[in-house]
């Protein structure tokens, strides 16, 4: 409802309701002009308070529209009690007007209370306690000094009593909530003040009218002055710039922090209970004695809470911290003080048992020149993500943890040094940015110690190294040697396809083929991930595609795989043909990180050009609903997970049909993937699916050739 009014515009306004309040002050004591200014000016910070909350975001609009309604009920009170008073000439109390200033209290704790929870989304216990045990103690006092006294000046009316002591509880309600504000304050917000001013303001003249009414003083002008400064702070916090930060989340912290302010504060109401009993007593006040004794062991059991509450979060946190010593703080595996822990119980256990135990050194080559040529940034990106690679191969194998600069060390218990390889070797090709590592292993002999185990795989990295680094080396106790690898080159060498029939279930025919890469010695996910690692993946995956398309006969359909990554690569988009007509290019299982925009564009083009877009399998990684909406496949393909047993499985039926469902109001069409089973062909084929492929339909091999 436009824009925010300025800081200024606020100020501006302010200042005209100060003059109105000096305005009051000078004709309160005139009956009739007395009563008029003070409503005109109660009035008009009631109509700030409105135009504040209607011009803020909708999103914010109702917490404000809270604290401008609470002003209306209190002037709605004030209007209905001038009323009666000056103009009825009749006891405005107990009257209609006691109504509106009673839900104007429950109004103002709700108010605050959303504020509260705009601020602070979900529970926060620590300050919910922090309040209670504040208001508990404030509520003894009150209790003792104001509300039993006020019923009891009120009169013999079982009415009087309970309005005049509802006025002292809706205080105590609404401080609950102010303290509980407190949690959620911006350090500088003019809002947050004077919605805190003038909420307090407002509470220490309640105090003044209820004593005047108690102890029979004469009412004082101050306590009207100090509502009308109340009504204008409430309403300059809606109108100010400020009041939209407020409304918004705060950032998340621990609820439990304690402050020197808040033990003082806390500490002060744990003790307000025995004080108050011995201030009453002093004072010859006889009753309220079951209050102090229920209020000072509701306060204990409080601090209790918190205390608890204190004990497990100061446990959580030396918990963390502990973990935190153990992890190395650039690649979040272990530190070298716990690989000095694991090793020495490695080796015990290794002992014990009478089991083999080896242990490598990684030490990435020419490093130091790389970080000089690229920069410590990537360098550190560079041991980041290899040390990430590295902890997923190491997965219920090994232990990896960073001991110094660029060098790292492997713990791979119930392996000797020549089976090692089979782990080290993939982490050797698993170095990211083009880099590479040496690597040298030993196994422990059960009687040297752990440093002259490290001290002998530490000979073998540098064995390594001399060789001409990028390799493993072996110490296995007798003669120490080089192990041969199998480089990116050798992978290229051996690529070939293999294609695999895409049939109708019910008839059984042919209708195409999905092309699947190979690899001499290595299986053809590893090839993948690793070209993946090393940032070779689009490059391998157009070598894969070319192979492919050489072998394809162009009998029918031809599927053929392609990561989101490549899609957007020149590598594939230079090996695939003019037209598409036939093909089918399967998205494969990994998240449109990056570009997705791009990843669209490209596959808009690949339908321009006859292409057919697969989401391949679907229901494993990263193929779901959302990517589903994002490239609008005309083909889903079911993975194996789904498929296999399915005809034993209702949730796996279930989800099968709801891609069928999916199909046919999208006129697409679902593949079945992984059909080993008479019985779930059947299955599928009972439930709508049409095309599938499996070992059970035809097993991948190369075309024969026309």
């Amino acid at each position: 409802m436009g824009d925010r009014p300025s800081a200024r515009a606020t100020y501006v306004a302010g200042g005209i309701g100060l003059a109105l309040i000096v305005g009051y002050a000078l004709v309160a004591d005139r009956d009739v002009l007395g009563s008029v200014a003070y409503l005109v000016g109660a009035a008009y910070a009631t109509v700030l308070g409105c135009v504040g909350a209607a011009r803020l975001p909708s999103s914010q609009r109702l917490v404000w529209w809270g604290f401008a309604a609470s002003l209306l009920l209190f002037l709605v009170g004030d209007v209905l009690w001038i009323v009666s008073d000056d103009v009825l000439h009749i006891d405005p109390f107990p009257s209609a007007a006691d109504v509106a200033y009673l839900a104007f209290y429950v109004v103002l704790a709700v108010a605050v209370g959303a504020l509260v929870r705009a601020r602070r989304r979900g529970r926060d216990r620590a300050a919910f306690l922090d309040a209670a045990i504040l208001a508990t103690g404030v509520g003894v006092v009150a209790a003792v000094f104001l509300i039993e006294p006020a019923a009891e000046a009120a009169g013999t009316s079982t009415l009087t009593q309970v309005v005049a002591a509802a006025y002292p509880i809706g205080d105590l309600l609404v401080l609950a909530v102010v303290v509980r504000l407190f949690s959620v304050r911006i350090a500088g917000n003019l809002a947050f003040w004077a919605l805190v001013g003038g909420i307090v303001i407002l509470l220490v003249g309640d105090l003044g009218y209820v004593a005047a009414e108690v102890y029979g003083d004469v009412y004082p002008q101050w306590i009207d002055i100090g509502y009308l400064l109340s009504y204008l702070l409430l309403g300059l916090a809606a109108l100010h710039p400020s009041a939209r930060e407020l409304c918004e989340p705060a950032p998340e912290r621990s609820g439990s922090r304690f402050t020197a302010t808040r033990l003082v504060v806390l500490c002060g109401a744990l003790v307000l209970a025995p004080a108050t009993d011995q201030a009453a007593h002093l004072a010859g006040v006889h009753h309220g004695s079951w209050v102090v004794l229920i209020g000072g062991c509701l306060s204990a059991v409080l601090v209790v809470l918190r205390l608890g509450d204190l004990l497990v979060e100061s446990q959580r946190t030396a918990v963390q911290l502990a973990a935190l010593a153990r992890k190395d703080p650039l690649t979040g595996v272990p530190n070298r003080r716990t690989w000095d822990h694991e090793l020495s119980r490695g080796c015990a256990i290794a002992r014990a048992d009478e089991t083999p135990l080896s242990v490598a050194i990684l030490d990435m080559d020419h490093f130091k020149r790389f970080n000089q040529e690229e920069g410590h940034l990537k360098g550190d990106l560079v041991l980041k993500e290899t040390a990430a690679a590295w902890s997923h191969l190491l997965q219920g194998v090994g232990i990896l943890a960073r001991i110094g600069g660029e060098r790292f060390a492997v713990l791979l218990p119930d392996l000797v040094a020549s089976q090692s390889t089979a782990v080290l070797d993939p982490m050797r090709r698993a170095v990211t940015h083009d880099q590479t590592c040496s690597i040298g292993v030993a196994t422990w002999d059960g009687r040297e110690s752990p440093a002259e185990l490290l001290a002998r795989a530490d000979r073998a990295l540098y064995l390594a190294k001399h060789a001409g680094r990028n390799r493993v080396a072996v110490d296995d106790g007798v003669a120490p040697a080089v192990v041969d690898r199998l480089e990116p080159g050798d992978l290229l060498a051996s690529l070939r396809s293999v294609y695999q029939p895409i049939v109708k279930l019910r008839s059984g025919e042919v209708v195409g083929h999905e092309a699947l890469s190979r690899f001499d010695g290595v299986g053809a996910q590893e090839a993948f991930d690793r070209a993946a690692r090393n940032g070779t993946s689009a490059l391998l995956e157009a070598a894969a595609v070319r192979v492919a398309l050489a072998g394809w006969d162009r009998d029918g359909l031809l599927a053929l795989n392609a990561s989101p990554a490549a899609l957007t690569s020149p590598h594939l988009q230079e090996v695939l043909p003019a037209d598409l007509t036939g093909l089918i290019i399967e998205i494969t299982e990994q998240a449109l990180d990056g570009n997705p925009v791009e990843v669209m564009m490209v596959v808009d083009d690949l339908r321009d050009r006859g292409a057919l877009i697969a989401i391949d399998d679907y229901g494993a990684g990263f193929s779901n609903l959302a990517r589903v909406l994002a490239l609008r496949p005309d083909i889903v393909k079911l993975d194996i997970s789904i498929i296999r047993g399915v005809h034993a499985d209702a949730t796996q039926q279930a989800l099968v049909a709801a891609a069928v469902h999916y199909s046919k109001l999208t006129d697409g069409r679902v593949f079945a993937e992984g059909i080993e089973t008479v019985e779930d062909r059947d299955c599928l084929v009972d439930l709508g699916v049409i095309f599938g492929q499996g070992n059970l339909l035809g097993l991948p091999e190369a075309l024969a050739a026309h």
